[in-house]
């Protein structure tokens, strides 16, 4: 007998054993072997009784019927005198019996890996929309915190030449010292590289309000302004965005992209 054919054999023990359906001959023999069995083996077993216990559970109760009821009582042996000597039992069940019950097993376990496979796929993809919507939400909340402010400034930037499409807005309410950033028609940046907006007042040295990333283009992408905590000056300012290193820089050293100033 081959190492396939060995194989084939335990595969089908194997299932007779779960079901209980091995004599008691072939359960000692069997539990012998358990002992030497390899650790392949050892996961077969324990795969089979894991679908075994689950199918019986997904299962509901039938009541045979009376025809099915009575082949069974007649294969069960008579009852043996005391005095008489005790034969060897003998399997009920052929051995290609066990081995088409190894094969169902089987298949069974492979059906309940893809249905829980298939449902933690469908478990991520719902929190991933959940995040996703309360991500919305928030920036939802942002805007409107801003737009109920009692005075709110509103500063278009167009495109420069590195991006001539590109599109920006701040809606700021420097009173409360926040704002929101709409950006539009930008490139993706690099994954080295960051947007930064700068605040510029009266023509002096920028002044950084946060960076910003995204890994798609979109016509409708805002951000939080975090880091605009300064009041406005009474007599110009402006918004910048330039592409900096990852993190921002102290001072703009790249290209711009956007400029607008308060009208």
């Amino acid at each position: 007998m081959d190492n396939q054919e060995k194989h084939t054999d335990f595969e089908a023990l194997c299932a007779g054993y779960v079901l209980g359906a091995l004599s008691e001959e072939e359960v000692t023999s069997f539990e012998k072997r358990l002992l030497s069995a390899s650790s392949e083996e050892q996961k077969l077993l324990q795969e089979l009784k894991t679908v075994r216990d689950e199918m019986a559970l997904s299962a509901g109760f039938e009541t045979p019927s009376q025809e099915v009821e009575k082949k069974l009582f007649n294969t069960l042996p008579e009852k043996k005198s005391t005095t008489q000597p005790v034969k060897k039992s003998t399997p009920l069940i052929p051995l290609w019996a066990y081995k088409a019950a190894a094969a169902l097993l089987l298949i069974g376990a492979i059906a309940l890996a893809n249905l829980n496979l298939n449902l933690s796929d469908t478990v991520t993809e719902q929190q991933t929309q959940i995040t996703e919507l309360q991500t919305e939400l928030e920036r939802q909340d942002q805007l409107l915190n801003v737009l109920a402010a009692r005075e709110v400034t509103l500063i278009m930037m167009g495109g420069l030449d590195p991006s001539p499409d590109g599109f920006g807005k701040i809606l700021w309410d420097p009173e409360n010292r926040q704002a929101v950033l709409q950006l539009a028609n930008l490139p993706t940046p690099p994954a080295d590289k960051d947007y930064q907006l700068w605040l510029i007042k009266d023509g002096q040295d920028p002044i950084s309000a946060g960076v910003f990333n995204f890994e798609q283009p979109s016509t409708d992408l805002f951000f939080k302004v975090e880091q605009l905590e300064e009041a406005p000056s009474p007599v110009s300012n402006a918004f910048a965005v330039t592409l900096e290193p990852a993190g921002g820089m102290p001072q703009p050293t790249g290209d711009m992209f956007l400029l607008g100033a308060q009208e």
